[in-house]
């Protein structure tokens, strides 16, 4: 069928709701050919974090139709590999946007029409609980409905896999060719929501897995509960699923000085106090700066899926700051060393993974306190991969693991980044500093009298729709086919691009770093500086990675601003 077939079977087929009946009527007429390509031109891809979209009608969108579409491929995709493991079921969660429980319904029905157990959760729950919670129930696979951080507007669906991590190839291709197999959305077997729970093939998930990953977080904990008592802490869900879990676990750990921003522990799908409900961003911190008192020393904050750990400080004039997530990832690696270092339990084989975008610095600390390093690509799902090939293969033990965006994990209660965990850890950290007279500003700077001043910034372009796919694309071309010879006065060292996996240096060429074909292009200019760009498997944005290292952190600011200036075209 061309898209007009499409957007005519989905007006007028009544099994599609009145709703969606009417809204693919409206694309019919021939003033919206624009609009129906953009939501009925393509089908939508599995990204870095799985399935992210707008909300609406059609096949580029997401809706409940598309999530029946990804679930049937996931279902023959589980019931093809069914005998190859032990493992048997579906965990699901979702989050406090719009549709996200509607939505996990739609998938438990098609699993259930499989014969696939599905153990769903009766609230809201972290990305890191529901993967967890996937590990302790030795499950086949895990369903989250989210968008993380993205706008209201947005929806995702993510997929994970038996070892608790996000999809990678091939299951994340099979899953996208099954899908694209299926002929008829009508066809795709289903059964009634309330009917599955009567007979057992859907189960609720209440506290025990709570209880279990609580557990298993505290393990992880290196500070000091007398510490802890003094630390003043403000904390914020941004209307998300953190606040389910990160507020009782910091009152275990002894935090007594605890404020939440009352108005933002509301799960809220419009996340109406807030532009943005994304803690990489300053202006999410807004009315959490606003709760806390003179008292209150660090603000914590999720995004709505409580992966990502956002932090503001204050500094030795009692003035806020924001970090970035390599400085927040930097000090939690510090204190992770540190602390392993003091009690004498830092792994002889140990290892900390970063990704191809994130800090240097990362990979400096770890080879110069005596553990490996492992750069992969972007996405925490890679992360995952290598932690379990690490130890499985070298008999070593994983530490920690980070990506700039925000994303941090140490131990194997989780595959992937928990903003949960990294929440106690931070305000562990920065209890300790506390004893000592410390900020995590004036350790931050230690830090980098230690290894060398480093400045990692991001930048990014946003081109919207179909075209603006097509324009990304023109971008990555361009820069791959005719790369700069210089950036600001400095000349280009070496390029390694990661689709072709190739490296050049001047006239020569080698080999690259053997990892996944990404479209992903890193340039080193002669200054040791380093810019990196991909596109985004989330957003419709190109984004920069700006890596750079000196003994100044003022020369290193007066250059990021040239080489962005030279490097980013309108």
């Amino acid at each position: 069928m061309d898209n007009l077939e499409t957007v005519k079977l989905w007006a007028e087929n009544p099994y599609f709701d009145t709703e969606t009946r009417s809204a693919a009527k409206k694309l019919l007429s021939d003033d919206k050919q624009n609009e129906r390509e953009e939501c009925f031109g393509s089908l939508l891809e599995f990204g870095t974090g799985g399935l992210r979209g707008i909300m609406g009608v059609g096949t580029n969108r997401i809706n409940r139709y598309t999530i029946q579409m990804a679930t049937e491929g996931v279902a023959r995709i589980i019931n093809k590999k069914g005998k190859e493991s032990d493992a048997s079921g579906v965990v699901i969660g979702y989050d406090s946007r719009h549709r996200s429980f509607e939505f996990a319904k739609v998938s438990s029905q098609v699993l259930a029409a499989h014969g696939i157990p599905v153990f769903l959760f009766r609230e809201i729950a972290p990305t890191p609980l529901v993967s967890c919670e996937l590990l302790r129930r030795k499950a086949i696979a895990g369903i989250i409905i989210t968008a993380s951080h993205n706008p209201p507007e947005y929806n995702g669906y993510k997929v994970y896999w038996e070892n608790g991590g996000l999809i990678v190839p091939p299951e994340d291709t099979q899953i996208i060719e099954e899908v694209r197999s299926i002929k008829r959305i009508d066809e795709i077997p289903t059964v009634p929501f309330e009917k599955a729970l009567q007979e057992g093939k859907v189960e609720w998930i209440d506290n025990q897995a709570d209880e279990y990953f609580l557990e298993n977080v505290r393990k992880l904990s290196l500070g000091d509960r007398e510490n802890n008592k003094k630390l003043g802490v403000v904390f914020t869900p941004l209307h998300g699923t953190g606040g389910r879990l990160v507020p009782e676990l910091l009152r275990q750990q002894g935090f007594e000085k605890v404020k939440v921003v009352a108005e933002q522990m509301l799960p809220d799908g419009d996340f109406s106090t807030v532009t943005s409900p994304n803690p990489e961003e300053k202006k999410s911190f807004a009315m959490a700066q606003a709760t806390a008192s003179e008292d209150d020393e660090l603000i914590l904050a999720n995004d709505p899926d409580a992966d990502r750990l956002g932090v503001m400080v204050r500094d030795a004039e009692k003035n806020w700051q924001w970090l970035s997530g390599n400085q927040i990832g930097v000090l939690i690696l510090d204190f992770v060393i540190s602390a392993l270092k003091l009690q004498k339990r830092l792994p002889q084989k140990g290892v900390i993974i970063s990704t191809v975008v994130t800090s240097p610095l990362v990979s400096k600390m770890a080879k110069e306190n005596g553990l490996n390093a492992i750069e992969v690509l972007t996405g925490f799902k890679w992360i995952r991969q290598a932690a379990l090939r690490f130890e499985k293969e070298q008999g070593g033990k994983f530490v920690f693991g980070m990506e700039e965006s925000h994303g941090f994990l140490m131990g194997n209660h989780s595959g992937d980044k928990d903003g949960v965990w990294a929440s106690m850890a931070f305000a562990e950290m920065a209890a300790a500093l506390k004893e000592n007279k410390l900020t995590p500003i004036d350790r931050l700077n230690q830090i980098y009298q230690q290894y060398g001043v480093h400045l990692d910034a991001l930048g990014t372009q946003t081109f919207k729709g179909t075209k603006g796919m097509a324009k990304i694309q023109q971008i990555m071309r361009e820069l791959r086919n005719s790369p700069p010879e210089s950036v600001a006065g400095q000349a280009v060292v070496k390029i390694t691009d990661y689709l072709e996996n190739k490296i050049i240096c001047g006239n020569e060429t080698r080999q690259g770093p053997g990892l996944p074909q990404s479209n992903v292009i890193a340039l080193e200019l002669a200054d040791n500086s380093r810019i990196t760009a991909r596109p985004s498997g989330t957003e419709p944005k190109i984004k920069y990675y700006f890596n750079l290292q000196g003994k100044d952190s003022e020369m290193l600011n007066r250059r990021l601003a040239s080489i962005q200036a030279d490097f980013i075209k309108d």
